[in-house]
């Protein structure tokens, strides 16, 4: 919902550009600090109590921010709501790890993925109606709103819990985050191959998209349709992507959509109008599609389950980590050599990415007669 009002918001807030910037990263700075924080809080408070606390910091963080108007005090709200986000991630990641079947996770995390597009793509639609007729501090209190909705319904479950759901809501026994790396160390160190070149040209190619139409001369409305056209094609693919990792295994999704991002993205530089510059970008959301959930997915197959909080939240800050560089990667290489390059470097990582997961990352799918890759 924020996306289109965030930029006009921090510069009512009386700031430079410099300052929009930073205030933009501030629930990216939250999400990522706080991954490791939020896997131990699951490990010790168990999913569904860290689930419950982030959704009440989200929604008093976003419903105070529509209030205010100063910029430290809208900074230190975002960097609250990034750690709410992350607390969220992490404890619903641990508890879909522990509560589906290994041979049914590709087509519920993946519908998951599927979902949050929707998400991504209805969001700034509601958003830029209700920052242009209402105000843009009321984007952040309906935010806020929606959240405190979700919270009482989390509360109304929790008070309507029955005995049947087994999931384990705490660990046996504390463990650190470095023992819980010294045991997992092979899994994560394999696992990372595919998160950060997944991560990396994934948020690589939502920079680039806006930036080389912008480059073409196209105005902001024909990238946004453009943009909305790939994302559309995007959000289609989530069930063919669950059913073909749940039947074939997961690197058959994530293996194609590495390598099929690295190719639009290898592309672009040669588009010249509106018309290539949409094919490739609709050829990238495809691409980008087939990886619906597949690093969820791999995620929730490795962790190991009396310790998956820990083990998501040294996944999910692998994660978040590659992706933030992968901004600072495109604008250094554009700024010294052009953007074409840095587009086409960024095509390279995922070349590399998809013949690593294949080689390196193994396969997570239980088949029959099959044993686990991971310790339980």
């Amino acid at each position: 919902m924020l996306v289109p009002i965030l930029p006009t918001f921090i510069s009512d807030l009386g700031v430079g550009i410099a300052l929009v910037g930073l205030g933009v990263s501030g629930i990216l700075i939250g999400n990522t600090i706080f991954d490791i924080p939020s896997g131990l809080l699951v490990g010790k408070y168990g999913h569904k109590k860290v689930m419950i606390a982030a959704t009440l910091v989200l929604a008093v963080t976003s419903i105070l921010t529509g209030f205010i108007d100063n910029f430290v005090i809208f900074f230190l709200l975002r960097i609250l709501s990034g750690c709410a986000v992350s607390m969220w991630h992490i404890s619903r990641m641990s508890y879909l790890s522990n509560l589906i079947p290994n041979q049914q996770r590709g087509k519920v995390l993946a519908t998951f993925g599927g979902v949050h597009r929707v998400g991504l793509f209805i969001g700034p639609i509601l958003g830029g109606l209700i920052g242009a007729y209402i105000s843009l501090g009321s984007v952040f209190i309906i935010q806020g709103i929606l959240a405190a909705l979700l919270l009482i319904l989390f509360i109304r479950e929790e008070q309507n819990k029955t005995s049947s759901d087994n999931v384990p809501e705490t660990n046996e026994k504390s463990i650190s985050m470095k023992k819980i790396f010294q045991e997992n160390s092979s899994m994560i160190t394999k696992g990372s191959v595919a998160i950060i070149s997944l991560g990396m040209i994934r948020q690589g190619r939502q920079l680039l998209l806006p930036l080389w139409g912008a480059h073409l001369g196209m105005s902001v409305d024909e990238i946004g349709y453009v943009i909305g056209a790939a994302s559309g094609i995007d959000m289609i693919m989530f069930l063919p992507a669950g059913y073909v990792m749940d039947k074939w295994g997961r690197k058959w999704m994530a293996v194609p959509s590495c390598m099929f991002l690295a190719i639009g993205l290898f592309l672009m530089p040669l588009t010249a109008n509106l018309w290539t510059f949409s094919a490739i970008a609709i050829f990238t959301g495809f691409a980008n599609g087939l990886g619906s959930g597949a690093m969820m997915t791999l995620g929730a197959d490795l962790a190991p389950t009396k310790h998956s909080g820990e083990f998501l939240g040294i996944w999910k800050l692998i994660g978040d980590t590659s992706a933030s560089a992968a901004p600072i990667l495109i604008g250094q290489i554009a700024g010294i050599f052009t953007l074409g390059l840095s587009s086409a470097c960024i095509g390279l990582i995922g070349v590399l990415g998809s013949i690593g997961i294949y080689i390196f990352v193994p396969e997570t799918l239980i088949k029959k007669n099959e044993s686990p890759v991971k310790p339980k």
